[in-house]
């Protein structure tokens, strides 16, 4: 699958403004994609069968998932992430400009692994009872499945966080 305009465009921006290596993550409803600089050709990047709508559709069957939906979504995220290995964060930038993602930032424009994690156990003690602890969160099954994906792209690939990026302009695909 190629990359869309859409999404080279947004890494394009984000590349410009971080000056910095960047790995652009665009989640989308059912293809996660992971866009870096490559060689002289241009970008190079990698598509997952991995979409916050996805995800939330085959794993979670209401807002609040169970502690054994999550167990399952977590072990199919981890599956899909294996083909990416290769994507090891390392000194780059993980960066995003996704409407939920930015949701749980709130007001910060960076998300450390250890932020992401904690934000994981609070929905995961949700699940298991505690509504205390979702308070904050954004609530519904797509934040889950972004939440959750978020996560384990950051935990397997060493991303030490994910800078929220401002959101994209509309762009017009041709």
């Amino acid at each position: 699958m190629s990359l869309p305009t859409a999404v080279r465009h947004d890494f394009d921006r984000a590349q410009q403004a971080a000056g910095a290596p960047l790995v652009w993550l665009h989640l989308g409803a059912d293809t996660l994609w992971l866009v870096r600089e490559g060689d002289a050709q241009g970008a190079d990047s990698m598509s997952l069968d991995l979409g916050t709508d996805s995800t939330a559709r085959l794993f979670f069957r209401s807002d609040l998932p169970l502690p054994v939906e999550l167990e399952r979504a977590i072990d199919h995220v981890e599956d899909e992430l294996m083909r990416a290995l290769a994507w090891t964060g390392g000194s780059a930038t993980l960066a995003t400009d996704h409407s939920l993602v930015r949701g749980l930032a709130q007001t910060e424009t960076a998300l450390s692994l250890e932020s992401v994690e904690a934000l994981f156990q609070r929905l995961a003690s949700g699940a298991l009872g505690d509504p205390s602890a979702l308070k904050g969160l954004p609530a519904g099954r797509e934040a889950a499945a972004t939440l959750l994906i978020l996560r384990e792209l950051m935990h397997h690939l060493k991303f030490n966080q994910v800078v929220v990026a401002t959101p994209s302009p509309v762009v017009s695909l041709p």
